[in-house]
């Protein structure tokens, strides 16, 4: 188990030195995330799945449906990391910024979310943080 964190732990770090490199005119700065709980979703992926909707095939639409911004430009930048499909999901609010880390794996054909991360950048401010804008 320990041994998982370290590599979700890279596998994060990775991910943010991409994004930051995808973004490098901005010279993003990361600062911790906020993990969030993706048991009660991946219980929806197998609901929707049973009555076969198509979304729960598509890593982009399961990452939109869990992010729920669907009014909100939206960026997915994916790589793929041994059995995991690590995605950058950066959202561009008016007020604020919000990027999302997730953790994606196939089980039964299915994408499941492994894991799930997500910061805030405030306006005027350069780094993400686990705290919401006020």
């Amino acid at each position: 188990m320990h041994s998982l964190m370290q590599k979700l732990g890279l596998i994060t770090t990775l991910v943010l030195m991409t994004v930051a490199a995808a973004h490098a005119g901005a010279q993003t700065l990361f600062g911790r995330l906020a993990s969030t709980p993706v048991q009660q979703f991946n219980q929806q992926i197998r609901q929707a799945s049973s009555s076969q909707q198509s979304w729960v095939n598509d890593y982009r639409e399961v990452a939109r449906r869990f992010v729920g911004h669907e009014d909100v430009p939206t960026r997915i930048h994916a790589q793929q990391l041994d059995n995991d499909l690590v995605l950058s999901v950066a959202l561009d609010g008016q007020r604020s910024d919000i990027l999302y880390i997730l953790t994606l794996f196939r089980s039964n054909n299915l994408w499941q979310m492994r894991q799930a991360e997500m910061g805030w950048r405030c306006q005027g401010q350069s780094t993400f943080t686990p705290v919401p804008c006020p």
